[in-house]
């Protein structure tokens, strides 16, 4: 860290205390002046603050993306192939999946999430501190008055006496902040209010991840919970043959077993989903500010939702400028910066300007009166002469939580290109394995059409069948796992290239916005 020479702020050089013509104590106060203003161009402070230069990368991944994903052999919503456009991702990017029930969800969400509420206090709470750090860099002007009765003690042989004081004086204080104490408070204090806005930008952007994911989520389970219901009806109708061919005699008793085993392992299964869905309602109505028996609202099922057909993917260079955790993570290094200033600041001397101008009178009538007026002139100043290095070694460990919070910003970067870069390789590669997901799931379809036939007319044995079941019930669950997952990463890829999902007003607002 390079130490740079101090400037003061003009008004720092022009603050003069008040003189009062003919003063005798002009010239001893006038030589003050001068020589503070002699320690303030001698003295040497930090720097001022730079933002870190980030040296972003020209692409996103290392491999040429594809511009144009895979495609299932059909065209259900989320089979489409999505293309990669240049440009923004878009304001509210959730209503691009086309459901008018995640809408209403993430609505909710916004206008009932305690989280966001708790973040909206926390932000009016560090506006108002950074707007009580800034009054430090004006004057401080009191006033106080008193009345009082008295009775002074007998002194030999005079009696004691009784009399009134009527004072009232106007006080001004004002810190020249010669070596920066009052506004690197002020400067951290500022950051942080503005790190709190930003915070409260990702938690907008945290709350419609997590609805749209578990909204998603939601309809995955309710899809597959559907497709069990219809393998155990199946299974069932198995297991009736299997039982009427052992009354034959033409099937073993072991073989009925073994079917009962499959329908009930089916049932189990289906119990294990529903306690799924039953989780993720409960996350959805504590995520939209409920209990979790007040979510009666229809949740979206995944076959109705709609896979955004084109992705905007912005330039690298204007990635972090776009993410309000990274913009959190600079304001919080201006913000550990300062700190480290006023730590640096606070070993050497402070210095106070004071004045009072009064009257303290008998009676109430000759306050103002220039025999009984009164006032005052004081420059103080403390410094600490000795401390064992505890004020050196306090400043020493600002620079170093600068440090830290500087390697934490940079890792705050670097993640968010890896998830952008995780998130457009995740497209096409699901893309991809939909694909064959649906193949595989059309295949065994097929198979365990053409077994059941077989087995029904004696040409396959019953373990054949068995097996073409547990084939098809896989593939299945395959297939509806693959189509959840590209809905998901769609979502992933809109959050990671900083989609805003904060109102406008949020950002713009004057209640949000803090100027040092």
């Amino acid at each position: 860290m390079y130490i740079a020479s101090f400037r003061p702020h003009p008004r720092h050089r022009k603050s003069k205390p008040p003189t009062v013509a003919g003063d005798p104590l002009r010239r001893p106060r006038t030589a003050l002046v001068a020589a503070l203003s002699l320690a303030v161009s001698a003295c040497a402070v930090i720097p001022a603050y730079h933002a870190p230069e980030n040296t972003t990368p020209l692409h996103f991944t290392a491999a040429p993306l594809n511009k144009t994903t895979a495609r299932t052999d059909d065209n259900t919503h989320g089979g489409k192939a999505q293309h990669l456009i240049a440009g923004a991702p878009p304001t509210e990017w959730w209503r691009q999946f086309g459901s008018p029930q995640l809408d209403a969800l993430v609505e909710d969400g916004f206008a009932h999430s305690p989280t966001l509420a708790s973040t909206r206090a926390t932000l009016r709470q560090t506006r108002f501190l950074a707007q009580a750090a800034g009054a430090a860099r004006f004057p401080t002007v009191g006033v106080d008055a008193s009345v009082s009765r008295q009775r002074s003690p007998q002194q030999g042989p005079l009696s004691p006496t009784i009399f009134n004081t009527v004072a009232g004086r106007l006080t001004v204080g004002y810190n020249p902040d010669v070596f920066g104490r009052s506004r690197f408070t002020r400067q951290s204090a500022v950051a942080q209010a503005q790190q709190q806005r930003f915070e409260l930008q990702a938690a907008y952007q945290t709350l419609a991840g997590n609805i749209t994911a578990s909204a998603i989520q939601a309809a995955h389970y309710q899809t597959q919970i559907d497709a069990s219901n219809r393998i155990l009806h199946d299974q069932q109708r198995v297991l009736d043959v299997v039982e009427q061919q052992y009354r034959l005699g033409a099937e073993p008793y072991g073989n009925v077993l073994t079917q009962r085993s499959q329908v009930a392992s089916t049932q189990a299964n289906l119990a294990a989903l529903q306690q799924s869905l039953a989780v993720v309602r409960h996350r959805l109505a504590v995520l939209t500010g409920r209990y979790p028996a007040d979510l009666v609202r229809h949740l979206p099922r995944l076959d109705a939702l709609v896979l955004p057909a084109n992705i905007p993917l912005r330039l690298p260079s204007t990635l972090t400028r776009a993410r309000p955790d990274v913009r959190a993570a600079e304001a919080a290094l201006r913000a550990t910066y300062a700190q480290y200033g006023l730590a640096y600041a606070q070993r050497f001397p402070n210095f106070t300007l004071s004045a009072a101008f009064g009257s303290s009178a008998p009676n109430l009538g000759d306050v103002g009166s220039a025999a009984f007026n009164v006032w005052n002139i004081a420059l103080n100043s403390t410094a600490t002469l000795f401390d064992a290095g505890a004020l050196k070694y306090r400043s020493e460990a600002a620079k170093a939580g600068f440090e830290a919070s500087l390697g934490n910003y940079r890792n705050t970067v670097l993640q968010t290109f890896e998830q952008v870069a995780n998130s457009l390789r995740a497209l096409d590669n699901d893309a991809q394995a939909l694909r064959a997901r649906k193949q595989a799931l059309a295949a065994a379809s097929e198979a365990l059409g053409m077994a059941r036939d077989q087995y029904r007319l004696g040409s396959i044995d019953f373990q054949t069948l068995l097996t073409r079941e547990i084939d098809a019930s896989n593939t299945r669950i395959d297939y509806l796992q693959a189509l959840q997952q590209r809905y998901l990463d769609t979502t992933a890829l809109y959050i990671a290239l900083g989609g805003r999902a904060w109102p406008l007003h949020e950002a713009t607002s004057s209640t949000t916005a803090v100027h040092d």
